[in-house]
């Protein structure tokens, strides 16, 4: 893993080592050690610190004939294939990046394929071009005071070490974070944005551009022509491929291993590659930790037929960390992540570092790839007219799922077909919420929501469009919020993740499928099913639902009811956490939450305890840090 980080006084005056060893200094976490490599020339300087400590690496940034200088996170997919486009040899991913900025410049992004964040300074045009990969797995974040200074890092806490801007809160994001209502360029720091995924930012003296590079084709989407086997066979493909190009030349690696369609998949692949090679692969499960009495549901039968059918496979169960704790926990300076040890995703990059290895694969992003449950497949074969595979797939929902066929005719086609306005006025009506973020809104104080405005809200409304609705996921920020989530835990251990499901050659022909394809036979993800028969159990490739991640947390969080109203009676006066939530509505959602016993038996509404775990963080993140 590496992490970037640069400086460019547009006033003239010299960037200084100081500032730079601030801004990689404030990067690297106590006790991880490190390679710095840096090159500074007047008003601009830049940044590597590489985490890989590999054997022979250069300490230096590469540069070409005509002085071009990068500072890159990089990790391409098709390097051979590049180096031949390039006329050239095969060689490391660094210097096939700056071949390609050097032939196409700001265009480059768009023939480099790959997970990848850089910064190249062209030395004959006085600009430097950054650039994030297509679904935004590495990170980077700027600042640009006009004439002045034009600052960027991997993590925002870089920008802020160096002194380069003092620390503030961005209170209308932090709000439509709470509100899940995103925008891409947010962070929780104002003046310091985040470089959308899929762009490029070129920066001059005349001042700073940022502009897409890539996109999914919404032309395209749903167009090809293909059998299902033929589908399958070359998803299969592209997936194994995917797989592939992320697992590290040597070496242990690490993954998610959720018991779902997606994470076993992937674990599956890239266990057998590694097995060839005699290479270690570690495995990690988010699991319930079993008391003596009732015992907690969870994915411990489909993650035991994964470790059955693949038992060499080296494997820890990751349980939440007991909930008093966690009312108690640190907070990351940048993000809403807790920084304890035993926060699930730290004790995974901890235990996986000490084992040596450097990459955690995730199934993230399969949803709304590859695995697409085709929501609105009936509902636009309905209105196009498709009334045989209709009647089909009514017929095999009610065989597969047992659903009656009015209950099938107003989930799967009416709900689609109705206007979402409509459906809103019905529900309020009927005085019940309209989404989860109508029920964070009243807790978010008014003046604030109110400032937010429509246009700022990101909807992922559903229509009778599967295509148009697998579009509207694969366009959201929450892709790239999640991956940089992942990307800023992995940062304190050393450890980058990787995403095969978010391959842009993977999403380009998942895109590219008929809606049918994705719900065909009673079975949603049908083409996913069906390309991973022979590596999934059986028992995982057919099953219908999946359990919650951590399923005992909801449990312990209801058993501490009154830890977390002493806890925010504690913060009430806390005048950053009152202005922005109406703690006194969160207190009163606290009070009424139901019984451990309720929540154990499933008969209790969880609403109440999840709208309470979303605004913990949040508060605990302005108690620490402003």
């Amino acid at each position: 893993m590496r992490l970037i980080c640069g400086v460019w006084h547009l006033d003239g005056r010299p960037a200084s080592a100081r500032t730079l060893d601030a801004m990689t200094r404030e990067m690297i976490a106590p006790g991880l050690s490190s390679q710095l490599r840096t090159w500074r020339e007047g008003p601009l300087g830049l940044a590597v610190v590489d985490f890989s400590q590999e054997a022979g690496a250069s300490t230096s940034l590469p540069r070409d004939a005509e002085g071009r200088v990068l500072a890159a996170d990089v990790r391409l997919d098709e390097p051979d294939a590049l180096a031949r486009s390039l006329n050239r040899a095969p060689s490391d991913d660094d210097a096939l990046l700056l071949a390609a900025v050097s032939r196409w410049g700001a265009e480059a992004p768009r023939h480099v394929l790959g997970d990848y964040a850089f910064a190249a300074w062209d030395v004959k045009t006085r600009t430097l071009l950054c650039a994030r990969d297509a679904l935004g797995v590495r990170p980077l974040v700027y600042l640009h005071q006009p004439e002045r200074l034009f600052a960027f890092a991997s993590l925002p806490r870089a920008i802020h070490g160096a002194d380069l801007i003092a620390r503030r809160l961005d209170e209308t994001a932090l709000a439509r974070r709470i509100m899940l209502t995103r925008r891409a360029d947010d962070t929780l720091c104002q003046d310091v944005r985040r470089l959308p995924a899929a762009h490029v930012l070129e920066v001059s003296a005349g001042g700073v551009s940022v502009r897409p590079y890539w996109q999914l084709s919404r032309e395209r989407a749903g167009t090809r022509r293909i059998a299902p086997e033929e589908a399958a066979q070359e998803l299969r493909r592209l997936i194994d491929e995917a797989v592939r190009c992320r697992l590290p030349a040597d070496g242990p690696v690490a993954a998610h291993l959720s018991g779902g369609l997606d994470s076993s998949a992937i674990a599956i692949l890239a266990a057998r590659r590694l097995r060839a090679d005699h290479r270690a692969f570690l495995t990690y499960s988010f699991l319930a930790r079993q008391s003596d009495g009732t015992p907690t549901e969870d994915e411990t039968p489909f993650v035991g037929a994964v470790r059955t059918q693949e038992p060499d496979l080296a494997w820890m169960p990751i349980h939440a960390p007991p909930f008093d704790r966690g009312l108690a926990a640190r907070m990351d300076v940048d993000r809403l992540l807790s920084i304890e040890a035993d926060d699930p995703e730290n004790a995974i990059c901890a235990h996986a570092a000490a084992q040596g290895a450097h990459v955690v694969l995730s199934g993230w992003g399969g949803d709304e790839g590859p695995t697409f449950n085709g929501r609105g497949a009936l509902a636009e074969g309905f209105l196009r007219g498709r009334w045989r595979y209709v009647a089909a797939e009514l017929s095999a929902l009610h065989r597969t799922r047992s659903w009656s066929f009015t209950a099938i005719c107003r989930g799967e086609i009416l709900s689609y077909l109705i206007p979402q306005p409509l459906m809103n006025a019905q529900r309020r009506l009927r005085r019940r919420p309209v989404s989860f973020v109508d029920q964070l809104c009243p807790l978010v104080a008014s003046a604030r929501a109110a400032s937010l405005g429509g246009s700022d809200l990101e909807t992922l409304g559903m229509g009778p469009d599967a295509r148009e609705n697998q579009m509207r996921l694969l366009s959201s920020p929450h892709l790239a919020e999640r991956t940089e989530n992942w990307a800023s835990i992995g940062a304190r251990y050393g450890m980058a993740f990787a995403f095969p499901m978010l391959d842009r050659r993977v999403l380009e022909f998942a895109v590219s499928l008929p809606s049918a394809l994705f719900l065909r036979g009673g079975y949603r993800r049908r083409v996913f099913r069906d390309a991973m028969e022979g590596v999934l159990p059986e028992a995982i490739r057919w099953r219908h639902q999946k359990l919650m991640p951590l399923p005992d947390l909801l449990t312990m969080a209801a058993g501490h009811r009154d830890e977390i109203l002493q806890y925010l009676d504690a913060v009430a006066d806390h005048s950053r956490v009152r202005t922005l939530f109406d703690l006194d509505g969160v207190r009163a959602v606290a009070a009424s939450l139901p019984s451990p016993d309720a929540v154990r038996a499933g008969t209790a509404d969880v609403t109440g305890l999840i709208v309470v775990l979303h605004f913990l963080p949040a508060i605990a993140y302005l108690e620490q840090h402003y």
